[in-house]
């Protein structure tokens, strides 16, 4: 036999035992498929694996857990899951996972790849630093009503001919959160904007599981293979490019500040409030300052912009489409606006005084699960969660469309109903199992400034326009409604109508 064959066989022999050794687990793991060295559960999964998690409540209940690209993955399918480990145990269950891609491009950065002390750091600062230019306070109603006076001239433009919601609603939520990270309203000054947002849609809307089944299994060797070589295979070489191209963007909008802003002035927005504080902190020991590098600069405010833009832009794409669907429940809102507010705009204050239209955002949260499985979390220690066994370094999904669908908890949940937020007094009473934003030390650092801008311009837009659909568009709904199995569930492309109620 050939020295090589045989270098050969003894290295598969060795990888097999211990892969096997690695994947021979306690016997009170989370119910789930099997997992067999290299493959992992691949066997018994279906691809897109976002997709195939939604299922896991039906197969194997409230925690299941499998094995895939050399990690063990636990899927939280209930509310009260989610809560033990991302409040319960959040000090086990909040790190992040780690991997080629999170180390050799993130460079473990970022507000939400980001992890451990200095992880803990930046959140701090950050949100201090959002709060005080008003990041979902009173601060930020003025950028957001300007924002949807504009949006409502972009529609109105189109003359109740057939339009895209994609650019308009992008555009106009992307202002309110870049006037806030970079000053500016980027997506009006900025003629190469559309492409940004194009790069936007790609990174949270495509699947990385419907992959190649030879990628699967290369993965599973990741440790042993270069990361160089991971990189340049196809999938992950197109997502690398496209997440150079938002920093690219990103900081050329650090490099601006850099050369304009005197440290010695009032930060007016987040990139400036970073300069100063990085400044404040030129003489303090690293580990005080380990936070305020560039490249946490840099990715964090694509975390900003990319999650500030694409969750909020697609909640309003989904409302206005189940308006346009559902043409006695808007009229039914839009008499209730007006006789509420007549044709006066949305303020903030209005919304105790509006509990219909509350009941109808959080309905459409919970019907429209933006996120549906959550953004992983990993454990840091061995942990317990409702009695099974949950290993350090176990990648965590949280399925928030099975807690947003569960019937026990919301009776019929396939129908759309906002009244049954509607208590007998008529006040809105939310659900705290409603958790578009997740929970937890992990839970979206925007939360409070996504409840105002949808609350302000989901009233605008009831408001200002009779919504419809075209009949083309009718005929293909499953289509738009079809989940592409990406870390957003975005709409897909379609036209809806905007005629002016007082044209009527």
């Amino acid at each position: 036999m050939e020295p090589m064959t045989i270098a050969l066989a003894v290295g598969a022999a060795l990888f097999g035992y211990f892969a096997a050794k690695k994947l021979r687990s306690p016997s009170n793991l989370p119910p789930g498929p099997p997992a067999v060295p290299i493959f992992g559960s691949s066997l018994w999964i279906q691809f897109p694996m976002r997709c195939w998690i939604l299922k896991t409540p039906q197969l194997y209940g409230q925690v299941c857990t499998f094995v895939l690209d050399g990690r063990r993955i636990c899927v939280l399918n209930s509310y009260e899951a989610v809560r033990e480990a991302f409040l319960t145990h959040s000090s086990n269950f909040s790190g992040r996972q780690v991997n080629i891609f999170t180390t050799k491009v993130l460079g473990n950065s970022g507000l939400l790849a980001g992890d451990g002390p200095k992880w803990k750091q930046l959140r701090r600062f950050s949100l201090q630093a959002l709060r005080d230019f008003g990041f979902g306070k009173s601060g930020s109603e003025e950028t957001i009503a300007r924002e949807a006076q504009e949006l409502i001239a972009a529609l109105e433009s189109s003359n109740g001919q057939p339009t895209s919601t994609s650019v308009p609603f992008n555009k106009a939520v992307s202002n309110v959160i870049c006037s806030l990270v970079f000053g500016s309203r980027v997506a009006d000054e900025d003629p190469s904007f559309e492409e940004k947002l194009s790069l936007i849609n790609k990174l949270t809307q495509t699947s990385a599981e419907s992959r190649h089944p030879l990628l699967t299994i290369t993965m599973a060797f990741q440790r042993f293979l270069s990361p160089e070589l991971v990189l340049s295979m196809p999938f992950p070489k197109k997502m690398v490019g496209i997440f150079n191209s938002v920093f690219n963007f990103c900081q050329g909008q650090i490099d601006a500040k850099e050369a304009a802003y005197n440290t010695a002035d009032e930060p007016r927005d987040y990139i400036e409030a970073f300069l100063a504080e990085r400044h404040r902190l030129t003489d303090a020991p690293q580990d005080a300052k380990a936070h305020l590098s560039n490249k946490n600069l840099q990715v964090s405010i694509s975390d900003l912009f990319v999650a500030g833009t694409d969750t909020t832009a697609n909640s309003l794409r989904w409302i206005a489409l189940h308006l346009a669907l559902n043409s006695d429940l808007q009229e039914r809102l839009a008499s209730y606006v007006k006789d509420k507010l007549g044709d006066r705009p949305p303020v903030m204050g209005d919304r105790p005084n509006l509990p219909l239209i509350e009941a109808f955002i959080h309905e459409a949260q919970r019907y429209y699960t933006l996120v549906p499985t959550g953004v992983p979390h990993r454990t840091t220690a061995d942990a317990e969660l409702l009695g099974y066994f949950i290993p350090k370094d176990t990648v965590v999904f949280s399925n928030i469309q099975a807690v947003h669908s569960d019937p026990t908890n919301f009776p019929d949940p396939e129908t759309f109903d906002p009244d049954r937020f509607i208590d007998s007094a008529g006040k809105f009473r939310p659900s705290e199992r409603i958790i578009p934003f997740s929970i937890g030390k992990r839970s979206c650092l925007g939360e409070s400034l996504a409840r105002m801008e949808l609350f302000l311009f989901a009233v605008s837009l009831v408001q200002a326009f009779r919504i419809g659909i075209p009949d083309s568009e009718s005929n293909r709904l499953d289509e738009i409604r079809r989940y592409s199995g990406g870390v957003v569930h975005s709409p897909g492309p379609h036209e809806l109508i905007f005629q002016r109620r007082d044209d009527d």
